[in-house]
C-alpha cells in the first residue's frame, strides 16, 4: 500500500510541475525537451547473487543542468529469488561537454517489498547523437533495513549496479510565444 501512495504522490507532483511549465517560453535557449523518456537495463551482484534490472523512465528537465528522473523498474534475480518491482526517483545534476553529458545525483528507491527500499546515488555519461542518446553509468543503493539470508545471517546493506541506457525519438517541450 505504501508503494502505491508513493507512486500517487510522485505522479501528482509531476502533473503539477507539467501544468506549471506550460507558461514557460521556449525562447530561454534550453537545448533539452522539458519531458523525455528512456529505457535502460542494468546488471549487478548482491551478496553473491547476480541480477538484471529493466527500467522505463520519464525525465523532467527543469533546466539543461537539473533533471528529476522517475523510473519504474523490475529486478530479476538469478537462482529463483523473488522479483522486485518499484520506482527509482532521483535528482540529477548534469554538465554538457560537446555531445557528452555527464551527470550525478541522489535519490530514493521505493519497492514492492518495503524491506528493500533504499537511498540511491547514481552517476553516468550520455552521448547525444541527434535525437538518439546512448548512456552508461553506475547506481549505488544503501538499503534502509537490514537484509537477512535464509539462515538468519545479516547481509551487506550496500548494492552497486552498472547500467546502459538508450533514449530518443521523441520528447515534449512546452511554451508559448517567442
Amino acid at each position: 500500500m505504501k508503494i502505491w501512495a508513493s507512486l500517487l504522490l510522485t505522479g501528482f507532483f509531476g502533473i503539477n510541475v507539467l501544468a506549471a511549465s506550460v507558461g514557460v517560453s521556449q525562447s530561454t535557449g534550453r537545448s533539452k525537451e522539458f519531458v523525455d523518456f528512456d529505457i535502460s537495463g542494468s546488471a549487478g551482484n548482491y551478496n553473491g547473487q547476480s541480477y538484471t534490472e529493466l527500467h522505463a523512465g520519464i525525465n523532467l528537465n527543469f533546466t539543461d543542468s537539473i533533471t528529476w528522473r522517475n523510473s519504474l523498474f523490475k529486478r530479476i534475480p538469478s537462482g529463483g529469488a523473488p522479483e522486485t518491482n518499484g520506482l527509482d526517483s532521483s535528482l540529477r545534476l548534469s554538465h554538457d561537454i560537446g555531445p557528452l553529458n555527464i551527470y550525478a545525483g541522489p535519490g530514493y528507491r521505493f519497492t514492492s517489498d518495503s524491506d528493500k527500499n533504499a537511498l540511491l546515488g547514481e552517476a553516468g555519461a550520455n552521448l547525444n547523437v541527434g535525437r538518439l542518446t546512448l548512456g552508461a553509468g553506475a547506481k549505488f543503493l544503501r538499503y534502509d533495513k537490514a537484509q537477512y539470508d535464509s539462515s538468519g545471517a545479516e547481509l551487506k546493506r550496500d548494492d552497486l549496479s552498472y547500467f546502459i541506457a538508450i533514449s530518443g525519438g521523441f520528447g515534449m517541450g512546452f511554451g508559448f510565444g517567442n
